[in-house]
């Protein structure tokens, strides 16, 4: 159970219930929180069936309750202001005794692109195409709202059952323009899981946080089509990193880009991989490249239909 017996607690799980439904799955528990899926049926018609997941915070070790719900109010103000077909969508918080706190999100029958990729072991061109171009129009949107996601990863993608794309877990999101401004607030926090964390976030210098998520998603874009991870970490400790750099500063593709990519896509994919972020397209760049423009998303998707 994820409140305890006391009583406004158990209440409050009671208003979870009748505008959620009840428990019927734990989907996913991690070091940050425990993720349940609700059942609903709609009392006007019990042919209507609603799935809803639960996202039960944790609090981490040496953070005090107070630090640890400004983390969570931060992080559903980001994400229950998002609108967008590639947006897993957030419904509500709910505040359980004042020590649980509970995110109401919408749920995605298909899984996680992390679990696909890994049953699958690589996917087909067209459909990691398709998965592209979903998750650049979802980053482009959260950027047009002033909100870097940085922490792409295929733990965090969402798919429908028509494969359709969402991203999730807004937890480490960064705003870097507010709706009044115009300019880009610069960043120096290192966010997000190592592999798909941009080269730059590891100097003592500040960056563009947008073009962090335009690194971390040609990252996906290459374990998609192949399964494997390009490099453990962005750095010069790391061989594989190492043997890119120095093939690109001298011109020559890197083996498994080349391998994977046509023509069409490598330029795109080499230049979203630019170890000088200030060089890397903007996710608009990205989806009017040729490449991208080609790229066909099944008409359900487009249509926002679950």
């Amino acid at each position: 159970s994820f409140c305890n017996p006391e009583k406004n607690a158990c209440e409050s799980r009671k208003v979870i219930s009748q505008k959620y439904g009840d428990i019927c799955d734990v989907i996913g528990s991690g070091s940050s929180a425990t993720i349940f899926l609700s059942h609903k049926t709609q009392e006007w018609d019990p042919r209507i069936h609603s799935f809803y997941v639960i996202k039960v915070f944790r609090r981490q070790p040496g953070i005090n309750a107070a630090a640890h719900r400004r983390l969570i109010d931060a992080e559903f103000s980001i994400s229950s202001s998002l609108r967008h077909r590639n947006i897993v969508r957030t419904f509500d918080l709910i505040d359980i005794n004042g020590e649980t706190f509970c995110e109401i999100l919408e749920y995605c029958s298909g899984g996680d692109l992390h679990s696909l990729v890994a049953t699958r072991g690589q996917l087909e061109n067209r459909e990691a195409d398709c998965f592209l171009k979903q998750l650049m129009r979802g980053v482009n949107y959260i950027h047009e709202m002033g909100i870097a996601h940085r922490d792409l990863k295929p733990e965090n993608l969402l798919l429908t059952s028509n494969g359709g794309l969402k991203i999730s877990d807004f937890g480490a999101a960064e705003c870097f323009r507010l709706a009044w401004e115009t300019d880009v607030h610069m960043s120096n926090t290192r966010r997000g899981s190592r592999p798909y964390v941009s080269p730059e976030q590891y100097l003592s210098q500040k960056f563009d946080p947008r073009l962090a998520d335009i690194w971390a998603a040609a990252v996906i874009y290459i374990a998609m089509r192949t399964g494997r991870l390009l490099w453990m970490v962005a750095t010069a400790e790391d061989e594989n990193f190492r043997d890119y750099t120095a093939d690109r500063q001298i011109g020559r593709g890197y083996f498994l880009i080349e391998d994977t990519c046509f023509a069409a896509s490598r330029c795109v994919i080499y230049s979203m991989l630019d170890a000088n972020y200030t060089s890397r397209p903007l996710p608009n760049e990205v989806l009017h490249s040729q490449w991208l423009q080609g790229i066909e998303v099944c008409t359900d998707v487009e249509d926002g239909k679950a």
